[in-house]
């Protein structure tokens, strides 16, 4: 038996030095269809652009985080193609009549990877490490109070305040679970010193923890991630091994895909995806996304110079041209009038012919600068859905310029730029938004005193209208009394902002047509457990 080990350790060892962890989508000569990996596995192959930093869920914060974290790790809920999400570990919920106490029974006999049972004490250990790493994501976990495990499989939350959106939340990679055993001998630790003393993360990007249907084989960032499948996973996997390579060019991934060195490319536009019409051996399908991109404008004066100015703000708001904003983002794409995208409680969008050079130049004398004024442009190397950011970045450019404005472009790695815009350092830059969960909740992060608001330095929480309508968003239960309080708050913030929203943009999913199960939800991304391949 040990010789046999041996001898397949040393044929392992030789597949992965001759093909990265274990295969790719088939030759480049087009002969094979997708799907098919170098040793005769089912492996799916999936290209993308990703901006993924870290492989610890809980530190994650970028758009293709929970694509990964949900093939890893599991949950009480996981989030699907609506707002509604459903239940995963969670066998049964219960809520007091103050909707602040949660009470949840959890699957038993679910085991991690390391062969170690999941149970309460991991969920609770899991959310206090998010909730004091104090890091990108914990700000979902700080509206819980306490955390009680009277037994093995029941967790009882104890909010601060009621959330209508809790059990969307649940969903989010801020509530993963991770093996608790297997992360404190890593360094991990739920105390709540945990921002200065949990070191596990590191082993994390390497290992995983979970109880997921995938365990990580390796992460190479910017290159490869590779995962293949849990023979401990409670639940059905429909193949083998996952390879997600990072291919930045849009067209290098059609050309992969056409060959079927790739089964599923994530990085189509919608322009792009013309090519691929009536391409043998692929299929495209389309969808209204929720990523949306906006311009941040610091509030900060010593960081932001004009870009401070509110009147300054309003008339960059009135001189974007988003007729043509439509035009060159594709078919499906939306206008949002603000922090709540279309398919949101209460979502408004912008009339098409919102321009307004007259009232933007007026702004603009009003605020001083009837000359106009230069400004630093932060553009990152990027691509929300297959819409290059430079691309944009130059049609915003070219619309400023109308009114005085010189926004000079400066481009950067998307990391180098994600780095920056979290710490505030930025006077004007582009960036996207992702909802790391369905509901509008998650959209208040950009009012003042928030995550993005203190990213643009708005600090000030002093408009009572508008701490009292996000109360009413954050908490009531009615849905219309939500929907009213949403388009209450978005009328508000249109004029008094530091931000302008540009666009929501559309969603191409183009895939091999041998793959079955393929879909694409808003949160996951792909759920790459349910791909098969013919």
């Amino acid at each position: 038996m040990k010789k046999r080990k041996m001898l397949w350790s040393v044929i392992c060892l030789m597949m992965l030095t001759l093909a990265g962890c274990g295969g790719g989508g088939g030759s480049t000569d087009g002969s094979n269809d997708g799907g098919g990996s170098g040793d005769g596995d089912n492996t799916l192959v999936v290209g993308m652009a990703s901006d993924l930093k870290t492989l610890d869920p809980h530190h994650g914060y970028e758009v293709y985080g929970n694509m990964v974290y949900y093939a890893m790790y599991d949950y009480l809920y996981r989030s699907y193609d609506s707002s509604t999400p459903e239940a995963s570990l969670a066998e049964s919920h219960e809520m007091d009549d103050a909707q602040k106490v949660h009470t949840f029974k959890i699957k038993e006999g679910v085991k991690f990877s390391s062969g170690n049972d999941l149970t309460s004490k991991d969920v609770k250990f899991s959310v206090m490490r998010t909730k004091n790493l104090k890091s990108s994501t914990s700000h979902h976990t700080e509206n819980v109070e306490n955390i009680e495990t009277p037994d093995d499989y029941t967790v009882k939350f104890t909010l601060k305040e009621p959330d209508a959106a809790f059990l969307v939340k649940l969903a989010n990679n801020s509530f993963a679970i991770l093996d608790s055993e297997v992360v404190k001998e890593h360094g991990g630790t739920d105390a709540e010193d945990a921002s200065s003393k949990d070191t596990a993360e590191k082993w994390l990007n390497a290992n995983s923890a979970g109880s997921g249907a995938y365990v990580l084989d390796k992460w190479k960032q910017n290159e490869e991630l590779c995962l293949t499948k849990n023979d401990k996973y409670w639940g059905k996997v429909a193949n083998d091994k996952v390879i997600c390579k990072e291919i930045p060019d849009v067209n290098n991934q059609i050309q992969m895909l056409k060959q079927g060195d790739i089964d599923i490319a994530l990085g189509i536009g919608v322009d792009n995806a013309s090519q691929l019409k009536d391409q043998e051996g692929v299929k495209i399908k389309n969808y209204v996304g929720s990523t949306t991109t906006f311009l941040l404008m610091n509030q900060d004066e010593k960081i932001g110079g004009p870009m401070a100015n509110p009147k300054v703000q309003e008339a960059v708001r009135k001189a974007i041209n988003y007729e043509e904003l439509l035009k060159i983002s594709g078919d499906k794409a939306v206008l949002p009038l603000d922090i709540v995208p279309k398919g949101f409680v209460g979502g408004l969008e912008k009339e098409k012919d919102y321009q307004d050079l007259d009232e933007a130049k007026k702004l603009m004398e009003e605020a001083g600068y009837k000359d106009g004024f230069e400004v630093k442009f932060t553009v990152a190397n990027f691509d929300t859905e297959g819409m290059s950011w430079t691309t944009l970045g130059q049609k915003i450019k070219d619309d400023l310029e109308k009114i005085g404005i010189n926004a000079k472009i400066e481009t950067s790695e998307i990391g180098v730029v994600i780095d920056s815009y979290r710490e505030g350092k930025e006077a004007f830059l582009m960036m996207h938004w992702h909802p790391d969960y369905m509901d509008i909740n998650n959209q208040l992060v950009f009012l003042p005193g928030d995550t993005v608001g203190e990213r643009a330095k708005w600090m000030d929480t002093s408009n009572t209208k508008m701490a009292e309508l996000k109360q009413t968003i954050q908490t009531e239960s009615d849905e219309t009394k939500r929907k009213e309080a949403s388009e209450e708050l978005q009328k508000l913030l249109a004029n008094d902002m530091p931000y302008a929203f540009l666009v929501q943009h559309p969603k191409v999913l183009a895939y091999r047509d041998n793959l079955k199960g393929v879909n694409y939800y808003e949160v996951q991304k792909i759920n790459f457990q349910d791909v098969g391949i013919n």
